[in-house]
């Protein structure tokens, strides 16, 4: 069914929950319902939904597993220590939560579209929303939002030069 240290998502509307597979049908995640990270049956953890496997991957499974287990009753916090920060950390990667950067790099970026003056930071902002949300699942926006907004800034810069 699922490997030892495999991590598993759900989707809910709008986000998706991981966790960690650590084998006899039990997974390791750090739950907003229950603020803290738990070891749950994955029954309970799938929601009646479906679950899926995740491209999040750890170099070793079974230090993975190791590593989740020291993290149980971490509590949970949306911008620190929510289930995505949890697993890649588990898993030895960044800590980084790619759902949370989107959103928040969206929010800025429909805020600077909407009540900027500049066409300049305009397009630049308008652009950062669209190049994040469109970054691939389980991916940093980040770079794309760089490189997209840079491109975005510097064209509405040069087309205002020539009016």
């Amino acid at each position: 069914m699922y490997e030892l240290g495999q991590v598993l998502k759900i989707q809910y509307t709008g986000f998706k929950h991981y966790g960690i597979y650590v084998g006899n049908g039990t997974i390791i995640h750090n739950s907003k319902k229950y603020h803290r990270v738990e070891e749950i049956e994955l029954e309970v953890f799938s929601d009646n939904r479906n679950v899926q496997k995740s491209s999040i991957k750890a170099d070793n499974p079974a230090l993975a597993v190791q590593t989740a287990r020291k993290y149980l009753g971490v509590p949970y916090n949306l911008f620190s220590e929510n289930c995505e920060h949890f697993v890649r950390t588990a898993c030895g990667l960044e800590k980084e939560s790619t759902q949370v950067q989107k959103y928040l790099i969206s929010a800025v970026g429909v805020g600077a579209l909407l009540k900027s003056d500049n066409t300049v930071v305009q397009a630049a902002g308008g652009c950062a929303a669209v190049a994040s949300m469109l970054t691939p699942t389980e991916q940093s926006p980040v770079k794309n939002v760089a490189v997209a907004t840079c491109l975005a800034a510097g064209i509405a810069f040069l087309a205002s030069k020539k009016s």
